[in-house]
């Protein structure tokens, strides 16, 4: 097979550079969060509670199915990370197309399924009532765009890997103005209630998909570069993806678990625990995914070393992204510990959950120290496309979550629920610190010595 290569790495790597990657990745991680929220505020404003709750319900069953299947952005960014790394053009292409393939069958899957899938989905979110009506419209319209949102993982995935971090940045912050400006239109505008504000979705993902593709090819990765179809199956390939892809998946399965569970014993405690939990955890996925800008640009980069096999390049992204995420996480704690009120301000205008929540705030300034590293080093270990050791580190925090939880919670009630989830935390930081040794011989072979002539 013939090699196009790409445009070699050049630029050495310092702080400024690193930011000048990791500012647009930030950004774009925290554009999940924000288009979750935009649905379901706006039909808070333009609704009323029972719409509200069917976007809500809506909403996050397409959270679920979609995280589940977030390594078709994970992995295909390592993926062609190396291949830049490498500057091999043609393999690069690959690693576009053959998860582009996969990602568009799975979502026609879910269209062929859409039945069994909307009616456990309701039935699991526990829609009822009048809710129920308003979840299943805005499911039935949202499911169509299932083969465009996993294709736009594949595509921001890949121009992350590429280096195409604006690009990357502008998709995901398009996609969300985009989104915001139809729900608003077809809510108010168009009176098309909850049917509106899916189909808003489905047209920004796939005008995501649209220009992403453009973008690609107005920047010319893909010009004189001819895979064939029986390279997308190579069956070695195929294997080595989805090898990677279902170490990822096992590992989101346990965030879900965890997650899941968590929701479940705040309801156990009463409405008030529930909402003050609620709240938490929604900042605990902010500050997730701001430091998550981090770990994709540390993952980049090192994806992008494995692939040229320098290992000078591999040891500066370790070092800077351990300085520049530690740095960060103390900041993000810093500002949660001073701006507490304002923060609370933000999530809730009832004084008496703002209070309550405050007494339980300290776990949010605690977890940011205790998840950079994990955050880091399982973009690290993806970007290497070697996920066992995120998957294994995920078992075991999991493990430590449920045994300790019975014993905090039962002598330190909500306050051990957050005690566990911290320590949950904390053991993915220190049990990936722990394998990173491990991967350095895998990730760069020692070359066999050259025969000494006479």
């Amino acid at each position: 097979m013939a090699q196009h290569r790409t445009q070699p790495l050049q630029e050495p790597l310092s702080f400024g550079s690193y930011w000048k990657l990791a500012l647009p990745l930030t950004l774009a991680g925290l554009s999940g969060p924000i288009m979750n929220a935009t649905d379901t505020a706006v039909m808070g404003h333009f609704g009323d509670a029972a719409t509200m709750g069917g976007v809500a319900v809506g909403s996050q069953i397409f959270n679920t199915l979609y995280w589940l299947l977030g390594f078709f952005r994970t992995s295909t960014s390592g993926f062609a990370a190396q291949a830049r790394g490498a500057e091999d053009r043609q393999e690069a292409a690959l690693q576009l197309f053959r998860p582009l393939v996969f990602a568009g069958l799975v979502g026609c899957v879910f269209l062929l399924l859409q039945g069994p899938i909307g009616a456990t989905g309701l039935d699991l979110m526990g829609a009822r009532g009048q809710i129920e009506p308003h979840a299943a419209a805005y499911y039935e319209a949202r499911i169509w765009g299932a083969p465009a949102a996993l294709m736009g993982y594949v595509v921001a995935g890949w121009l992350i890997g590429m280096a195409e971090v604006r690009w990357a940045m502008l998709l995901y912050v398009g996609m969300d103005l985009l989104n915001l400006v139809l729900t608003v239109t077809f809510v108010t505008a168009l009176d098309l209630g909850v049917s509106g504000v899916a189909w808003a979705t489905v047209i920004a993902e796939v005008t995501k998909v649209l220009v992403g593709f453009l973008v690609i090819w107005r920047k010319g990765h893909l010009r004189g570069v001819q895979p064939r179809w029986w390279h997308l199956v190579d069956p070695h390939a195929v294997t080595r993806m989805w090898r990677v892809n279902s170490d990822v998946l096992v590992r989101t399965t346990c965030l879900l678990g965890v997650f899941g569970w968590i929701t479940r014993q705040s309801a156990l405690l009463g409405p008030e625990v529930l909402a003050v939990n609620a709240i938490l955890m929604h900042m605990q996925l902010v500050i997730s995914s701001a430091l998550g800008g981090l770990g994709n640009t540390a993952g980049m980069l090192a994806g992008q070393a494995i692939g040229a096999q320098s290992r000078e390049r591999f040891d500066d992204t370790i070092r800077l992204s351990f300085w520049t995420a530690s740095l960060s996480a103390l900041a993000i704690s810093l500002a949660c510990a001073v701006a507490q009120p304002a923060i609370l301000g933000l999530f809730t205008p009832l004084p008496s959950i703002a209070q309550m929540t405050g007494r339980y705030f300290v776990w949010m300034v605690l977890f940011p120290v205790a998840i950079f590293w994990s955050m880091i080093l399982e973009c690290v270990f993806t970007g290497a496309t070697r996920a066992a050791p995120v998957r294994n580190s995920l078992l075991a925090a999991t493990l430590v979550f449920f045994v300790t939880w019975p014993v905090f919670t039962t002598r330190w009630g909500n306050h051990g629920l957050w005690m566990a989830f911290l320590l949950f935390s904390l053991t993915r930081s220190v049990y990936l610190h722990l394998a990173l040794p491990r991967l350095l011989p895998a990730a760069f072979p020692a070359r066999p010595r050259e025969p000494v002539t006479a």
